[in-house]
C-alpha cells in the first residue's frame, strides 16, 4: 500500500470499512487498514495502469487504465467508482484536492486507447519563465476512497521483474514488480491462433507512440536515417492509416522496412541471498538513476536519441546492399565483414544488429512473457530440418500477423514486436560482441561513451569491455541447453549447458573456448526445437560461412 501517511491500522473492520466481508477473510487478518482521509473509509481501489502521456503544443494526450476492481478470494474489497485527473503547474498534486481536476472518469477504459486530450494555456512563474504542467491520476472507489499512490504520475512510468537465477521451472523464473506487479503475461494461444495481451495491450512499452513499423530511408535516397511514412501494422502491404500501398517489396525503394522503438532505459541489480542469486532488471522511460542506461540509443556526446531502428526481416542481398524488404531469400553463405560491409553499404548509421538492442528486446520478451521457454509462449518458429538456404523463410512470412505471433507448427515463423523470425528460421549475426578463449567481450555503442576504447565495431574484440565477472561456458558445448546464466548491465550470458528443452531457459548453446568467436543468436531451421530467444553460438570465428547463418539490418 503506497502513501502509508493516509492511514492507519486497527484491530475493527467495521472501522476499515471491511466488516461486510467473509468472516473466514477477516479471521486471516490481524489488523485492517483504515483510511483517514475525510472522504470515506475504506480499502482504496489499485493504481491505473499502463500509463502515458504526449506532449503536443499545448495539447497534452493521457492514456492509461482504469483499475479493476479488488476482488480477494471471491470476496470485493474495493468497487472502483472512478477516476480523477488533477494537473498541477510546477509540481505533481499531492493529492486530489492539489491542483485543478481536469477529468472526473466513471467509465472504465475509457481513455486507454483513444487518450483524454488536455489543451492549456501556458504558464508562467514569478520570473515569468514557462512552468510544465504535471498530471496525477486518483483512482476512487463507490466509497470515495482514493489511491495515492505515486504510480498514478504521468510522465514517468517503471515495470521491472525478478528473475531467479537457479529455477529450473520455466513459467517459474520470473516474478513481476513495480507497476505491473498484479499484472497477467502474454503468451500466444496456438488454439484460437490469437495472440492474448495479458495485461501488456496498452502498455508504453509496446504502444502505437513508441513502437512502429515504417519505412526509413537509407542513404540512397538523400533522406538516410528519416521514417519515409509509417505501415499499417496488421498488414505492412499498406501505409497506415490507408489503402495505399507500401514499398515493403520494392527493391527500388530507397530504404528498408524497420521497427522504430523509442528508447527505454533499463537498470539490472543482483543479489545473492539464502535463496540464491535473483537478477532484478527494471524498465522506465526516464533516466531514474545513474544504474539507469540506454546504450543503443545512446550518442557520441553522451546524450540519447529519441528513437532506434530493429529489422522487420533478416537481410537480404540486393545489388550488394543488405536489405530488409517482403519477399526475399536470405542473405547466406558469407562471412561476418561481408554482412557488415553490405549493411554498411546503405549509408551513414546503418549496420547490422547491435549487442545493445538484441539485449533489451530480450529482457523486454522476459518481461512481457514471464516465461522462459519462449517455444511454449509464443511459438516453435521455423526449426523442421533443412540442408540449404531454402530451409529458411523468405520474408514476409508474417506481414498480416500484426505485432506478435506464433504457432504450435515447426514449419511457421515467430514475430516479436513486429520483428520476423526473432529466432529460429535462421541464426543472426549481431555486432558489438566478441567471445575470446571463452571470456566475453562487449561494445555497447559505436563510440567510446559507453567505456570502451575501439572507436567503432570490429570482429576481433580489440578495445573492447573485458567482462571479468562472466565465466567461460562449462557443461555440453556442442548442442546442449542452457542451465546456468549470468546477467549484469551489458547482459546475460550463458554460463552453464547442462539443461534440458523444458528446464531453465530451455534453449540451445554452443560453445568454443579456444578460439576468437564471433556470436549469433536465435537458433536456425536445421537444429530443431533447441531453438529459441535466449539461444546461442560462439562456437565460430567472424570468417565462418554457411546457409543457415545470416544478418539483418540495424
Amino acid at each position: 500500500m503506497s502513501n502509508d501517511e493516509n492511514f492507519e491500522w486497527t484491530d475493527n473492520p467495521t472501522e476499515a470499512g471491511v466488516a461486510e466481508c467473509d468472516p473466514d477473510v477477516l479471521n486471516d487478518c490481524l489488523m485492517y487498514l483504515r483510511y483517514n482521509a475525510a472522504t470515506g473509509n475504506g480499502i482504496p481501489p489499485m493504481p491505473i495502469k499502463n500509463k502515458e502521456i504526449v506532449k503536443n503544443g499545448n495539447t497534452n494526450t493521457l492514456t492509461w487504465e482504469d483499475p479493476d476492481d479488488s476482488i480477494i478470494d471471491g470476496v470485493e474489497l474495493a468497487t472502483w467508482g472512478g477516476t480523477l485527473i488533477v494537473r498541477k503547474a510546477g509540481s505533481y498534486p499531492e493529492d486530489h484536492l492539489d491542483g485543478e481536476v481536469v477529468c472526473d472518469n466513471k467509465v472504465r477504459n475509457q481513455y486507454s486507447i483513444t487518450g483524454f486530450q488536455d489543451t492549456v494555456t501556458p504558464a508562467e512563474n514569478e520570473d515569468g519563465e514557462t512552468v510544465e504542467y504535471y498530471y496525477r491520476a486518483f483512482p476512487y472507489t463507490v466509497n470515495n476512497v482514493y489511491n495515492m499512490s505515486a504510480a498514478n504520475m504521468f510522465g514517468a512510468w517503471l515495470y521491472g521483474y525478478c528473475e531467479l537465477d537457479n529455477e529450473s521451472v520455466p513459467g517459474n523464473r520470473y516474478e513481476y514488480l513495480e507497476e505491473n506487479k498484479n499484472y497477467d503475461p502474454c503468451y500466444m494461444n496456438f488454439t484460437s491462433d490469437l495472440f492474448n495481451w495479458g495485461s501488456w495491450e496498452n502498455s508504453p512499452l509496446v504502444s502505437w507512440n513508441n513502437v512502429k513499423p515504417c519505412m526509413l530511408y537509407n542513404g540512397t535516397g538523400g533522406q538516410n536515417g528519416q521514417v519515409a511514412y509509417y505501415l499499417d501494422p496488421n498488414d505492412f502491404s499498406k501505409i497506415y492509416n490507408s489503402e495505399v500501398a507500401s514499398d515493403i517489396a520494392n527493391t527500388n525503394f530507397a530504404g528498408n522496412a524497420m521497427v522504430q522503438i523509442r528508447r527505454v532505459f533499463t537498470k539490472v541489480v543482483t543479489k545473492n541471498d539464502e535463496k540464491g542469486r535473483r537478477t532484478y532488471v527494471y524498465f522506465s522511460n526516464v533516466k531514474l538513476d545513474d544504474g539507469f542506461e540506454c546504450y543503443w540509443c545512446k550518442k557520441s556526446d553522451g546524450t540519447y536519441n529519441e528513437f532506434g531502428y530493429a529489422p522487420i526481416y533478416n537481410g537480404s542481398l540486393v545489388n550488394n546492399v543488405l536489405r530488409s524488404l517482403s519477399g526475399q531469400t536470405v542473405i547466406s553463405s558469407k562471412t561476418a565483414q561481408n554482412e557488415i560491409d553490405y549493411a554498411r553499404a546503405n549509408g551513414d548509421g546503418w549496420d547490422t544488429e547491435l549487442f545493445s538492442m538484441n539485449q533489451y528486446l530480450i529482457r523486454l520478451f522476459k518481461l512481457l512473457f514471464k516465461n522462459a521457454n519462449s517455444q511454449a509462449v509464443l511459438g516453435q518458429g521455423k526449426s523442421n530440418g533443412g540442408s540449404n538456404v531454402g530451409a529458411c523463410l523468405k520474408t514476409g512470412t508474417m506481414n498480416t500477423k500484426g505485432m506478435m505471433y506464433g504457432s504450435s507448427s515447426n514449419a511457421v515463423g515467430v514475430k516479436f514486436l513486429y520483428i520476423e523470425n526473432f529466432y529460429a528460421s535462421q541464426w543472426r549475426r549481431y555486432r558489438g560482441h566478441i567471445v575470446i578463449n571463452g571470456v566475453h567481450y562487449v561494445k555497447m555503442t559505436k563510440s567510446t561513451v559507453d567505456g570502451s576504447t575501439a572507436t567503432d565495431y570490429n570482429t576481433t574484440g580489440e578495445g573492447y569491455i573485458k567482462l571479468e565477472d562472466i565465466p567461460a561456458v562449462t557443461g555440453n558445448l556442442s548442442e546442449g541447453y542452457i542451465s546456468q546464466s549470468m546477467e549484469n548491465k551489458y547482459g546475460r550470458f550463458a554460463t552453464v549447458a547442462q539443461g534440458s528443452s523444458t528446464t531453465f531457459l530451455c534453449d540451445g548453446l554452443w560453445a568454443n573456448n579456444g578460439i576468437t568467436a564471433y556470436p549469433y543468436r536465435g537458433g536456425n531451421s536445421n537444429n530443431g526445437a533447441i531453438c529459441g530467444v535466449s539461444c546461442f553460438n560462439s562456437n565460430n570465428a567472424a570468417s565462418n560461412a554457411n546457409w543457415n547463418i545470416g544478418a539483418a539490418n540495424s
